[in-house]
Order: structure tokens, then sequence, then C-alpha cells
């Protein structure tokens, strides 16, 4: 454990010097800003466009953060070969890569809370609560977010920078849109089709379980068992990707 807690401060550093976080923490921060006057021209209550309108920016956000820094960290790492020094030394690659994964992960942790400072001074200052459904709906994008970022991890072990920021792009849309195969599954009639949409459906993470923004904003109640069951969905659904990584990169030719 001391060797991916070594490796995660290592990228923990690295990636708070990255321009890149401090890029789309700034968008984060204007468009959060902006809703304020968003809100004032809506014909909703400005509590619940705001309420909307920051909590899909800080899932797009850890969007950004883990296309744009999570797919490029291990192909970094081999381009400049700085990935020799480490795993020629007593440290295995799966331990490098939950190390990498860590640190990602911390990064996304406090840029988050700072993300999430601010909507919630902005909200109050609107007038708005802070309610514990409001906190709970923040935790399960943090944790999507978590997922996307061992998925993109997942994805930089197999293939180039450029494809891994692609594939994370479409495993993020293709997330959100598994809601729908369901339906589909209902209506659908032949001998491949279903079979083929059952396999989709049941692989890929449904990502539509951590969007409960519709909830927040009309005042839709859901139990505290939701919010821990989604919880748990995503912190299995990011462990197997993350394991899948490692298995990848243990035989990647170096």
């Amino acid at each position: 454990m001391s060797a991916v807690y070594e490796i995660g401060v290592n990228t923990f550093k690295e990636t708070i010097r990255n321009n890149v976080l401090y890029i789309v923490l700034f968008f984060v921060v204007m468009l959060i800003m902006l809703s304020v006057f968003v809100a004032d021209w809506s014909v909703f209550a400005r509590i619940q466009v705001m309420e909307d309108f920051g909590l899909a920016t800080m899932s797009i956000a850890g969007l950004l953060l883990a296309v744009f820094i999570g797919v490029g960290m291990l192909g970094r790492e081999i381009g400049q070969k700085t990935v020799y020094h480490v795993v020629t030394k007593p440290v295995s690659r799966a331990q490098f890569v939950c190390g990498k994964y860590a640190g990602l992960l911390t990064t996304l942790l406090l840029t988050y809370l700072a993300m999430s400072a601010v909507f919630l001074c902005t909200l109050v200052y609107l007038g708005g609560t802070i309610r514990l459904s409001l906190l709970g709906a923040m935790l399960l994008i943090w944790t999507e977010m978590a997922v996307v970022i061992s998925a993109s991890i997942f994805f930089s072990t197999i293939t180039t920078s450029m494809l891994g920021s692609f594939f994370s792009l479409g495993f993020y849309i293709a997330g959100h849109l598994n809601d729908l195969l369901s339906i589909k599954l209902v209506a659908a009639k032949g001998s491949l089709y279903p079979y083929l949409l059952k396999a989709i459906y049941y692989v890929l993470p449904n990502l539509e379980h951590f969007n409960v923004r519709d909830n927040i904003i009309y005042g839709i109640g859901l139990p505290a068992t939701y919010y821990a069951l989604a919880f748990g969905y995503g912190i299995l659904y990011a462990t197997l990707f993350l394991s899948l990584a490692c298995l990848m990169f243990e035989k990647k030719d170096l």
C-alpha cells in the first residue's frame, strides 16, 4: 500500500500542475455564476434553474477532467518513458495503475469540493436552502465521475490517448442512454436484436442511476437506501474497470 500511496501522491502533485485542471475549474465557476442571470430570465423558479444548472455543470466538468487528464495519464507516462523508472522498481503494474487512479480521484475530489462550495454559496445567496437530498445528488455525481475515471484509465491501457478520449466520451453518452434500452427491449422483435440490446444493457453501467436532478428540482423524495445502493453500484463498477485496467496493463508490452 505504501507504493500505491507514493504513486498516488506523485500523481496528485503532477495533476494539480496541469493547466487543464484550472481551465475546467474556471469554466465551471463562470458557468455557475452565469446561471444566476439565466435563472432571472427563466419562466421557472430561479432556485430550480440554479440547482439544475449547477448539478449538470459539475457532472460535465467531471467528464472533462476524466477525458483530458485521466485518459492521457498512462499514455504520457509511456511516451515520456517515465513509467520504466517505476516498473523496474519493486512496484507491480497493478500498484502503478491503482496509484494513478487514487491520485486522479483525489484531485477530482478536491476540485469537486471547490465547485460544490461555489455552487452552494451561490444557491444560498439566491435564497435557496442546502438540503440533504441535494448533498446526496452531489455525492452521486462524484460517484459517477469515479466510474468514468476508472473507465478512462481502462481505455488508456488498451488504446491511444486520442481513441481513449473518444471511447470515454462514448462511454459517458452510452451510459446515460442505457436507461432507454430497457424500453427498446420490451418492444424489440427478431432473433438477434433483443439479445444484442440485452447484452449492452447488462454490460454497460447505467449512469442514469446517478442522475437525480429531476427529483431534486421537483421535490420528489428518494429514500436513503436509493443513494446507498447507487453509491455501492458505482463503487462496484469502478472496481471492475480498475481491475480490468490492471489486468490489461499487466499484459501490455512496454
